[in-house]
């Protein structure tokens, strides 16, 4: 007699094996490091709009606090402070003998005046565990429809959809030491700081060193290369990011940190030992070995003079003249500045932010394409380009923790340099002083009024909302082309966890 198949015995199977592949993967890691009496500590990603309203519900309670925590280190650990997690508890009730399998389908609407509207779907999942007290790993693999039309995408599509691991990472920490291996996103200083944030998730690892009042921080990250085939380059050139940062607690209400950060690479070059070393000065070394890197400086602080305000800000220095010697110090001061203040509880249930960003021409350029502070086209920190300034005011309306209407008023002028323009220094083009306007050519400026909802409806269901108009004054730098552009966005997800023993 022929044999017949037994559906729920093959199921029982393949579920036993994905158990048994799950199980031995988490003891594999766990037994890589050995265990603690440390309270175990799973990590908040960021970098996903679900994640990051959480990390926006946190800046409320951060700003009404005067605690002692380094709100300024991100991705955060959940159990340091008093986090409000909404519907991702689950991530931290996980145990040694259990995973938590997670799953996202979102829809992403957007709709402005004079360009074709867009609707781009998104499919997520992964899985997340503690395999030991010290540990916590994180996995997500994303189908997303609106990479695969990226212009300079150029991996697999699969039926519309361009599929890539989004984060996977292992977070270990103890007492003093946290340390994060794999593709992670991270932010130093303001979220959307100019130098490191959450909008780029990169390869690599970071650690932070707590010593009293004083942590030590370094992140190191491979970014995508230039190609022959696609770059006007002879031979493949590498490329990577290094960076290392100290953050001073002068007292509870005050937290100022300094930074340095490099874009190195060429043919064939590997990291260099010594931008692995947190305490040297990149500079220095760089220009003591004959070497051209794109290095920049900076600081930035957070001074909160009461309980319910923060003052923050943040100064870049890509490069500055300080003498007048040469033609060649005629070169503009590229610097990026941000400056900012959060009030919470203005009213009842209402916050007031407002911004102010900077970020002058020829800043993260260099005349080595290698060394832009770009990854796949787009800035590594919260900075959107260079040749530009911005400022917001956002009132912000809180319903509870999960959900909060927004009223957003920002001026923006935008001057006609990028990033991935030619460096081609018209300064040491003439003979004697050379200035140039800011922002620079025919300036698009654009007056934006918006009013947004976001928040978790259910507790499976995320939204956010956005509605307004943009007055824009030389639109795409044509003079005299003004317009005004009413926009619509919509992005809408659902999701779901479940928690699996693995023994």
């Amino acid at each position: 007699m022929p044999r017949t198949r037994n559906p729920t015995g093959a199921m029982e199977k393949v579920t036993a094996m994905i158990r048994s592949f799950i199980k031995t993967f988490v003891l594999v890691v766990g037994f890589a490091i050995p265990g603690s009496i440390c309270i175990a500590g799973a990590i908040l990603p960021v970098g996903q709009a679900e994640y990051d309203f959480i990390y926006d519900r946190q800046l409320h309670e951060e700003a009404r606090s005067l605690d002692y925590i380094d709100y300024q280190l991100g991705p955060y650990r959940i159990d340091t402070g008093d986090i409000w997690l909404g519907p991702f508890r689950s991530l931290c009730d996980v145990t040694g003998d259990s995973v938590n399998v997670f799953a996202f389908a979102a829809e992403d609407f957007r709709s402005i005046r004079k360009l074709r509207a867009t609707s781009f779907g998104k499919l997520q999942a992964g899985v997340s565990g503690r395999p030991a007290d010290r540990l916590f790993v994180y996995a997500g693999f994303i189908l997303d429809e609106e990479l695969a039309k990226d212009e300079h995408y150029t991996g697999k599509k699969w039926r519309g959809f361009a599929g890539d691991v989004e984060q996977a990472f292992v977070h270990y920490h103890t007492n003093h030491l946290e340390a994060t291996f794999g593709r992670f996103a991270s932010f130093w200083g303001p979220r959307n700081s100019l130098v490191l944030a959450p909008a780029q998730k990169l390869d690599g690892f970071g650690y932070s060193f707590r010593w009293g009042r004083l942590t030590a921080s370094y992140r190191l990250a491979r970014l995508d290369g230039l190609d022959p085939d696609e770059d006007d380059v002879e031979q493949f050139e590498n490329r990577y990011f290094a960076a290392h940062r100290f953050d001073f607690h002068l007292a509870r209400n005050l937290t100022v940190g300094l930074f340095e950060t490099v874009v190195f690479g060429g043919p064939g070059r590997q990291i260099d030992l010594f931008y692995l070393n947190p305490l040297i000065f990149f500079h220095g070394t760089q220009l003591n070995e004959g070497l051209n890197d794109n290095t920049t400086v900076g600081f930035d602080f957070t001074y909160k003079p009461k309980a319910g305000c923060k003052l923050y800000g943040q100064l870049l220095i890509d490069d500055i003249q300080l003498d007048n010697k040469s033609q060649g110090d005629q070169e503009p001061d590229q610097l990026g500045i941000i400056a900012g203040c959060y009030i919470a509880d203005f009213g009842p249930g209402f916050d007031v932010n407002v911004e102010y960003s900077r970020v002058n021409n020829w800043t993260f350029n260099q005349m080595h394409e290698r060394n832009r502070y770009l990854y796949h086209h787009k800035p590594i920190g919260g900075a959107l380009g260079n040749d530009y300034d911005i400022i917001d005011l956002k009132v912000l309306k809180w319903f509870g923790d999960g959900l909060k209407g927004s009223v957003n008023l920002g001026y923006y002028r935008q001057g006609e340099g990028t990033i991935e323009d030619l460096f081609d220094s018209p300064w040491a083009q003439i003979e004697g002083d050379y200035t140039e306007p800011f922002p620079t050519g025919v300036v698009e400026r654009t007056f934006s009024v918006a009013l947004g909802f976001s928040g978790f409806l259910t507790g499976f269901a995320f939204v956010d909302v956005e509605a307004g108009f943009n007055r824009v004054e030389n639109w795409h730098h044509l003079e005299g082309a003004d317009e005004t552009l009413p926009f619509f966005g919509a992005y809408l997800s659902t999701f779901c966890f479940k928690t699996i023993g693995i023994n």
